[in-house]
């Protein structure tokens, strides 16, 4: 999976896992062709909640998220997602 932080500027993206707001944020790992682990993130600002069915998680934006202007749903095949404490879920 390309990175996302590359297209969409709301997801935040970091190889370093103590930059990341782990209690506020939806966060998912890329690794790329080459080089350490990605981890980008979505804050839960631009969430309006998350929920997951057979391995997909989809975040649906909140309406006051720039995001929510742009599409209805973002959905992450991925096999490590973590949702923060503080992320709404449904």
């Amino acid at each position: 999976m390309d990175s996302l932080s590359q297209v969409i500027p709301e997801i935040k993206s970091s190889s370093n896992a103590a930059e990341i707001p782990w209690k506020d944020a939806v966060v998912w790992a890329v690794q790329p062709r080459v080089g350490p682990r990605v981890y980008e993130w979505l804050g839960s600002e631009h969430i309006q909640y998350i929920c997951w069915t057979n391995g997909l998680a989809n975040i649906i934006p909140s309406p006051t998220s720039i995001l929510s202007s742009s599409c209805q749903c973002i959905i992450l095949p991925s096999g490590f997602i973590w949702v923060g404490k503080n992320v709404r879920v449904g």
